[in-house]
């Protein structure tokens, strides 16, 4: 380039009045070149740099001008541009353009124009650089810095770019937000004299032992946590990754360190060390409620499988004893006159009725006993238990009762859950024969999920709690967790069937609540019944009931699977003036209904064998002979009519095994409920 000639030769150029030696010196320039007229413009000479990048000869450009060349630039803004150099007020001209070559490409030029004057003419010497390439990698390199500056300014890390002498030469927006500092204010500085911490003396930390430092000369990546000072003079933790930056042929040319603020994680790992003792503790505790809970589901695992096989073997039990009993109350009108036959008559009889309890409080426990729940106030009914739980407590243990103000009613079957009381109170006496204080605790529970979540069958919601408690000779947890077995029991041989805990539970479980124990030896035991709130409230009252027992003339399709049972049912029904019609299942007791057999009632077991459901002849006999009385019986009501334990409203049910007195009694309401329907 013109530029980089020498003074002499520039002097000595001037003062030549040959064009020839201005054009050898012109010609041998290494970058492009040109000489033209400083009053026409137009080209004298152009070196052969030029000439090959434009593509002409030198021929064509002698009739052209800077101007045809310049595409840019027209002939007022060129001539503009070269004023001050002909005025002698400028030396140079530099500046960057376009210079079109004769295929009609482009390409970038970078130009220095300087005026020489010889003793013939005024020519300017023009040195052209072509800029393309450089162009080129100024935009890839913008490009890079660009890509650059929002990787690293959109990260969370900061990041700092030293040179060979650990001078900082970047850092990113996290790392001017880390220091305090803008990168003016650490541009060209030591990073480690600005950043890193003092000695507890205050004196500076020296460089050398650093250990960021060594990552340079040992061109090898260096970790760790250091502790820097921020602008504002306050200390803050680090975690740091230094590493070296080397050139094409491995020598470390400076370093990019990584830095991250853990004051947070620090004070986090310092909050779990100091929390170790207590998380121990808590997973302890958190293991102990896992294996609880675990052998809780075991338990009522257990307990459903036993419930399972009990409700079965009830079922079938109480379908024997409705034979048996059925059969010697039959048998009581042959025997009549004869004493000594009808007290064995009432000891058998007497023996159906304590098989019949048996079955039912196996049917508790096994929660297919068919329930009949309704709102219940329970001081009503604790109330109206008083005497008789006295009497059964007996007269060294008192009876205390206390109930919240404002108690919600609960919705359980009355009856069972008067049974369910009476039980628990049997079971304190036993367990305080030497006396002392049996108490019914009644308030509003509302139950949560953290509490529910303990026990698998509990939901949270609204609960009315009644806590027994004695203070009788409590239980050893071996005890404790056996209690609602069935047939489990502490008490000696006959004093006791160790079913009346099991029939308490089956209750609880089947109304849908939930019962807990606490017992201390020694100190006493209590048991906690949640019972569903009820959503209406107990407006009914007791209903009262004639002793007297009659028959009548109707007409009664009997159906049931059981032959025995059946044929002593007829008779019973027979024998209270009633007329019988018979089917064993309830497809063929839907045949009689629909042949148009004058029908008044239809007396049908539950559960039935064959395609055809109890359930499903009831609602059809009912749609032909829509005055037709219905009432169903069964050992336990598992299905058809009774969903989750609880018969359907206004389904009438006669529990097996049943007297010759209940029978007459259902029945006789059942028909004469069809009257006021």
């Amino acid at each position: 380039m013109f530029a980089g000639r020498s003074a002499a030769e520039l002097e000595r150029l001037k003062s030549s009045s040959s064009v020839e030696r201005l054009g050898r010196i012109v010609e041998d320039a290494v970058s492009e070149a040109f000489l033209f007229d400083a009053d026409t413009l137009n080209f004298i000479l152009v070196n052969r740099g030029a000439r090959d990048n434009l593509g002409y000869s030198m021929e064509e450009l002698r009739s052209l001008t800077p101007i045809d060349i310049k595409p840019m630039i027209d002939a007022d803004t060129f001539r503009a541009l070269i004023a001050p150099l002909l005025a002698g007020e400028q030396q140079m001209l530099t500046f960057e353009t376009v210079h079109r070559r004769k295929d009609g490409t482009d390409y970038n030029v970078a130009v220095r124009l300087q005026l020489l004057v010889d003793q013939q003419q005024r020519l300017f010497y023009a040195a052209i650089e072509d800029i393309t390439e450089r162009d080129r990698t100024m935009r890839e390199l913008q490009s890079v810095t660009n890509r650059l500056n929002t990787v690293l300014g959109n990260t969370s890390m900061a990041v700092f770019l030293m040179d060979d002498q650990q001078q900082c030469v970047y850092l990113n927006d996290a790392a001017e937000r880390l220091t305090g500092y803008r990168f003016a204010e650490i541009e060209g500085r030591i990073l480690h004299d600005v950043i890193h911490h003092t000695r507890p003396s205050g004196q500076p930390f020296p460089l050398a032992e650093c250990a960021i430092d060594r990552a340079l000369p040992e061109v090898n990546q260096v970790q760790g946590e250091e502790v820097f000072i921020h602008k504002d003079g306050s200390f803050y933790p680090v975690s740091y990754s230094a590493s070296p930056i080397q050139d094409g042929s491995g020598i470390a040319i400076g370093t990019v360190l990584e830095v991250k603020n853990i004051t947070a994680e620090l004070e986090a790992r310092m909050a779990r060390e100091n929390f170790n003792a207590e998380l121990k503790a808590q997973v302890e505790k958190a293991l102990a409620e896992r294996d609880a809970a675990e052998a809780q589901l075991r338990h009522a695992q257990k307990m459903e499988a036993v419930g399972k096989l009990t409700g079965g073997v009830a079922h079938d039990f109480n379908n024997l004893l409705q034979i048996i009993g059925g059969s010697l109350e039959l048998l009581g009108r042959d025997v009549a006159g004869n004493e000594r036959a009808r007290q064995r008559l009432d000891l058998a009889l007497s023996g159906v009725a304590r098989g019949t309890r048996l079955a039912q409080q196996l049917l508790a426990f096994s929660r297919k006993q068919p329930l009949a729940p309704k709102p219940v106030n329970l001081p009503r009914l604790v109330g109206n238990l008083e005497d008789m739980l006295r009497r059964a407590l007996g007269e060294h243990i008192g009876l205390k009762t206390t109930a919240q103000t404002g108690l919600w009613d609960c919705f359980v079957d009355d009856g069972q859950l008067e049974n369910a009381i009476l039980n628990l109170a049997i079971n304190a006496r036993d367990a305080m024969p030497g006396g002392g204080l049996f108490t019914i605790e009644m308030a509003n529970a509302a139950v949560d999920n953290l509490f529910a979540c303990k026990y698998p069958d509990m939901q949270a919601g609204d609960y009315v709690m009644v806590s027994v408690t004695d203070t009788g000779s409590g239980m050893p947890p071996d005890v404790r967790d056996r209690i609602f077995e069935p047939f489990f029991t502490t008490k000696e041989v006959g004093k006791g069937t160790g079913l009346g805990l099991s029939m308490v539970y089956g209750l609880i479980k089947q109304s849908g609540g939930h019962v807990t124990v606490y017992s201390e030896p020694g100190i006493g035991t209590t048991f906690r019944i949640y019972l569903p709130r009820s959503t209406t409230p107990d407006t009914a009252a007791l209903e009262r009931r004639s002793d007297t027992i009659s028959g009548g003339s109707e007409t009664i399709l009997v159906v049931e699977d059981d032959d025995d049972v059946r044929t002593t049912v007829t008779a019973l029904l027979g024998e209270l003036g009633y007329t019988t019609l018979t089917a064993r299942d309830a497809a063929a007791g839907l045949a009689i209904v629909e042949s148009g057999t004058a029908l008044d009632m239809l007396f049908s077991d539950v559960v039935m064998p064959g395609p055809v459901q109890s359930h499903e002849l009831a609602k059809r006999a009912v749609q032909l002979i829509p005055q037709l009385a219905v009432l169903f019986t069964s050992g336990y009501a598992e299905k058809g009519i009774v969903h989750g334990g609880t018969l359907e409203a206004g389904v009438r049910l006669l529990s097996k095994p049943y007297t010759r007195e209940m029978l007459a009694r259902k029945v006789r309401e059942a028909l004469d409920a069809r009257a006021t329907a």
